[in-house]
């Protein structure tokens, strides 16, 4: 790839929907003519819609689907939560390489990947990340807040993840707690959040998300036919993940805002009424433990209040779910 090319497609981003000359990129990036057709010519056969026309130059048309971080970082410029942004093609993991990142600074920052060779969920379950199908990434954030916090950064951040997708899509979104999105009882989203502490509390929260955007039906196999659902299934008309990119953070900023200034039982309501766990029986994991029961509330401080089948009460602040 050249590496002028996330210059060219950020000109054409910022232009748009005007025509950019040849000569005038050439003159921004200090190079040839030659060189910025060469490079018009590589974003066309990677799928961007770039219209040229003689003596008029060059338009990107639409969005294309593929991550540009030449528009990914002017576009999510306006957003005050990540110092910075980096854009990768493939990786085995956006949560490793956010754990590497951390080593030696202290910023904010979102780590995007097309693709993952080894993403992983909860309990080191396998994520399927493929090209060009998801949205793949990890956030670090760093909230001066009491380890105790921790568990309801969770339920703040499934809300503006569940608001996101919301918005695209034509059937009911819902939360299963802790850590998941269902639309139609179909999971779209998984999200894991790890802690980096010392003895002082948080030094970073490092949250990877993946979220099924583009997948069609033929997509999912085996179990995950019953099981796994992406937004576009349910999508009220054309949509680009760009787009959704733009809305999931300024959604996520909202709610990490709002888990700084404000207690949980500001959003307790507005949680129950998101969540899809109550009225059926459900099997806990937690730790190497194991009970059927049925979720009744989350009281104010995050935790899930659980009756099992022989009508013992559990508090959990953290559990597996299966029904």
């Amino acid at each position: 790839m050249s590496k002028y090319l996330k210059d060219v497609i950020n000109i054409l981003y910022k232009q748009r929907p005007d025509y950019v000359s040849g000569q005038y990129i050439a003159e921004q990036l200090k190079i040839s003519r030659t060189a910025v057709k060469k490079i018009i010519d590589q974003l066309k056969s990677e799928g961007c819609e770039i219209d040229s026309i003689n003596h008029k130059g060059h338009c990107l048309n639409t969005l294309p689907e593929k991550w540009y971080s030449g528009i990914v970082k002017p576009m999510l410029q306006a957003n005050n939560v990540f110092d910075h942004i980096k854009v990768l093609e493939t990786t085995p993991s956006t949560q490793i390489e956010a754990k590497q990142k951390l080593v030696g600074n202290s910023d904010t920052f979102l780590i995007l990947s097309d693709e993952q060779t080894k993403g992983k969920g909860r309990f080191n379950r396998p994520w399927s990340s493929s090209k060009g199908k998801g949205l793949w990434m990890s956030i670090v954030l760093r909230p001066q807040v009491p380890f105790n916090m921790l568990a309801k950064f969770n339920l703040f951040l499934a809300l503006g993840i569940r608001d996101a997708i919301q918005q695209y899509s034509d059937h009911h979104v819902s939360v299963k707690w802790p850590n998941d999105i269902y639309i139609d009882g179909k999971k779209v989203c998984g999200f894991l959040t790890e802690m980096v502490a010392n003895s002082d509390g948080i030094e970073a929260v490092i949250c990877g998300i993946g979220i099924n955007m583009n997948h069609l039906p033929e997509d999912f196999t085996g179990e995950l036919q019953q099981k796994a659902t992406s937004v576009k299934i349910h999508a009220q008309s054309e949509f680009n993940r760009y787009e959704f990119l733009n809305t999931l953070v300024n959604n996520i900023e909202y709610r990490y805002n709002q888990f700084l200034e404000e207690p949980f039982a500001t959003i307790r309501d507005e949680y129950i009424n998101a969540s899809n766990i109550w009225g059926r029986e459900l099997k806990f994991t937690e730790n190497d433990k194991q009970f059927y029961g049925e979720a009744k509330d989350i009281d104010e401080d995050g935790f899930l209040i659980v009756i099992d089948k022989d009508h013992n009460q559990h508090r959990l602040i953290s559990a597996d779910i299966d029904w």
